[in-house]
């Protein structure tokens, strides 16, 4: 540990997603393990490979019913917000995640998203455990360009979100942004953590310069992540190529694949499946320039930073990213990369058309230069810090 007169800690690291699939929280488990402390994975599939115990939640139910249960337990909220941790109880999943809690009654709950913010509530008044809220997105609006999740939940996870996270001990988050619309909406005493959610740093071998240009926008495929003016854009760049690699639900990537059929400039549009997570770097070096350009008019596209920009850095690309975002803020500063002036085809053919071989040249070395900084090598020294402090003996029990 970094503060050796700081004793080991049992720590709850609590996430309702697929644990060995959610990256930021792999690191957070393996960081907190390094470190001697006796870690508890509670989450839903397979365990990582890594030296912490795991409380297998029971897997969610099936869309339909799923999506039942959402309006059932989070609609209400919109007349009575008082009610919506009670109703957000009846989910069998955060009965279970409350139950493993209560038994082990760990030192730390790291809650991952709001979603975990009740059950970690519960085992706090019980034992006295600590809280660190890892919120990943701007919850409040994570779907706000949805008008169905407006109506049914959004009302509820602000409700959720706005009770417990004061009762946290330190709330940690992936962008200033985002630390900074929690700080003012929410009243809270102090800026939360930043804590990029950067990949360990790997060195790979660019794609060498030439042509076409190739373009590459990975991850999940789904909406709100700018991907249909990507596509739109192709016919007025007949010098560029641009991959989709990523999965997603197969309704949606059927309609991005009419889309780029029907642009006329289908030939030179590739869609791929996802790689392994320990292959997305190397895969991503056969680009030139990664693109996320996900519209603006929401809190959570303004301030998301994605795993896949540090991706992008690491395997030498410049990166596409609109204007009047935090991501914006990180391509100005490094020097790596292009800022459009709207999420539009126009804009962002107006952006890449200006682009000659010596400007792609200098924004492709600077990524380079950033991915050394940006990486969870330096980002993990911030979670070492925090969990130091929260060690020491005057702040437990």
């Amino acid at each position: 540990m970094n503060n050796h007169n700081v004793r080991a800690l049992r720590i709850a690291v609590l996430s309702y997603t697929a644990i060995a699939r959610d990256y930021r929280v792999v690191r957070t488990l393996e960081t907190l393990s390094a470190l001697g402390h006796d870690v508890t994975a509670i989450g839903f599939g397979e365990a990582p490979a890594l030296p912490v115990a795991i409380i297998r939640l029971p897997d969610p139910p099936g869309r339909t019913i799923q999506r039942l249960t959402v309006a059932a337990t989070q609609f209400p909220a919109n007349l009575m917000p008082a009610s919506a941790p009670l109703l957000h109880m009846l989910v069998p999943q955060h009965r279970a995640a409350r139950a493993a809690l209560l038994s082990l009654r760990p030192d730390i709950v790291h809650a991952n998203d709001w979603q975990a913010l009740v059950a970690a509530n519960a085992v706090k008044r019980a034992a006295g455990t600590r809280i660190v809220y890892d919120s990943h997105e701007m919850a409040s609006e994570e779907h706000a360009d949805n008008k169905l999740w407006r109506l049914v939940a959004q009302k509820h996870t602000r409700a959720i979100e706005a009770r417990y996270i004061r009762v946290a001990d330190a709330v940690v988050t992936v962008s200033d942004g985002i630390a900074h619309t929690l700080k003012q909406l929410y009243g809270l005493p102090a800026r939360p953590v930043v804590i990029g959610n950067a990949p360990a740093y790997q060195s790979v071998t660019p794609a060498p310069p030439g042509m076409p240009i190739r373009l590459l926008f990975h991850g999940i495929m789904k909406r709100a992540r700018g991907i249909e003016p990507l596509i739109k854009v192709m016919p007025l760049l007949p010098q560029y190529q641009l991959t989709l690699r990523g999965g997603g639900a197969s309704r949606y990537l059927q309609q991005l694949q009419q889309l780029a059929a029907a642009s006329g400039a289908g030939d030179r549009i590739v869609f791929e499946p996802s790689v392994p997570y320990d292959a997305v770097i190397r895969a991503a070096a056969n680009a030139h320039v990664g693109v996320f350009c996900a519209p603006r008019d929401t809190g959570q596209g303004r301030y998301a930073m994605p795993n896949k920009i540090y991706e992008y850095l690491m395997a030498g690309l410049a990166v596409l990213v609109a204007a009047d975002t935090d991501l914006a803020k990180l391509v100005t500063q490094y020097q790596c990369g292009l800022v459009t002036t709207d999420a539009t085809p126009e804009a962002i053919a107006a952006a890449l058309a200006a682009l000659d071989p010596d400007k792609l040249a200098i924004m492709r070395a600077n990524a380079l230069i950033a991915a050394r900084q940006l990486c969870w090598e330096q980002e993990r020294t911030k979670l070492l810090a925090l969990y130091d402090w929260l060690a020491e003996p005057d702040r437990l029990h």
